[in-house]
């Protein structure tokens, strides 16, 4: 095997010092002719030098690297959401690590120090539901972090971190109010485990909207799911076999699942029964026909996330030069962004005429 070009080997070819060399190639501020640099970018090139990150590390106080832990790494919107991520890290010169917790409170624990141990410049991190539905633990381990921590969907109630994160309330809402508008008073509802925060939110503006229309919620169209394909699946017979006309699903993965048992029964949508579904991600992946669904923009949410990372890993290096510590304004003066859902309308949703309690189609 070759033996990999090191500065020195640069700076003999480019034939000057190994300061000189290490000052271009990390571009920073020095005194050095145009036809100098170029001959040490030649050089470089011409050997395949790349650069150590380690070393580098010890003189500019960043690993360049930032991770990412999801709950569930099979999630449509989390993929979508680290995909994002990673083009706008790679953009400025970041490596992304990706994570699953497995929405393990002790998983998500261990991967947090292990990535500070490593060096990690900051951690975008979705927490498991048992964090958001306790979240000492979560604070605690935060709070012994170096880093940068930005969560990430699911926050905080006392906003005590960064973060950012959609109006999950509003989203329910503007599902329930789409099927109402369309003449369904017999709708069901798949949400997520509700004893977490943002299924809770979800279910909540879903069935606020039935309140503000005068429809009393069933308690059998309404079924608690687990954001994964077999919960939508399972959900189906019984939304179906009690009537429902019109089903929220609470995320394209259950809307998936329902869809695949509508399909066993020989039912459609939306000839059968509407569905309104929620993330928009699907598109990206084209595992299913696209539906009308609440879209959480993963693009945008992504950009916050990134903006305030970054934001926070430069003032972090600054505090470090001046002093031993860091004063963690990501603890001390956290930032919240929410930003709001929209709804995406597609042949999903068929307007039926109100007769009496229920609907009938036109």
């Amino acid at each position: 095997m070759a033996r990999k070009a090191t500065i020195k080997d640069v700076a003999a070819q480019a034939e000057v010092s190994v300061a000189t060399v290490s000052l271009v190639l990390n571009g920073r501020p020095a005194r050095v002719a145009d036809t100098t640099r170029e001959r040490i970018f030649q050089a470089a090139r011409e050997l395949h030098y790349v650069p150590n990150q380690n070393a580098r590390s010890l003189v500019t106080n960043e690993s360049k690297l930032i991770a990412l832990i999801v709950p569930d790494i099979e999630n449509l919107f989390f993929i979508a959401l680290a995909k994002s991520l990673e083009d706008l890290c790679s953009a400025e010169g970041y490596s992304l690590i990706i994570a699953g917790s497995d929405d393990s409170r002790i998983a998500e624990h261990n991967l947090m120090n292990k990535l500070s141990s490593r060096g990690v410049d900051g951690i975008f991190l979705i927490a498991t539901r048992q964090s958001t539905a306790h979240e000492e633990g979560l604070r605690e381990d935060v709070q012994h972090l170096d880093c940068p921590v930005v969560l990430i969907d699911r926050l905080a109630d006392s906003h005590w971190c960064d973060g950012v994160g959609f109006n999950n309330r509003h989203g329910g809402y503007l599902a329930a109010m789409h099927l109402l508008e369309a003449g369904h008073r017999r709708i069901g509802c798949v949400s997520g485990d509700i004893g977490e925060g943002n299924a809770n939110a979800r279910r909540q503006g879903f069935l606020d909207a039935l309140a503000e229309w005068g429809v009393s919620a069933e308690p059998s169209l309404l079924v608690e799911g687990d954001y994964r394909f077999a919960s939508g699946y399972a959900a189906a017979d019984q939304l179906i076999d009690n009537g429902a006309t019109a089903v929220f699903c609470a995320n394209d993965l259950m809307a998936a699942g329902f869809m695949g048992r509508l399909s066993e029964r020989k039912l459609s949508v939306p000839d059968d029964i509407s569905l309104v579904g929620y993330d928009n991600v699907v598109r990206r992946f084209g595992v299913m026909p696209e539906i009308t669904a609440v879209d959480q923009n993963v693009d945008a949410m992504a950009a916050k996330c990134y903006r305030i990372i970054a934001d926070r890993i430069g003032d972090a290096n600054s505090a470090r030069q001046n002093t031993a510590t860091v004063s963690k304004p990501w603890l001390a003066e956290p930032m919240s962004e929410i930003l709001l859902p929209t709804l995406v309308v597609r042949d999903t949703v068929r307007p039926v005429l109100v007769n009496g309690d229920g609907a009938v189609g036109l």
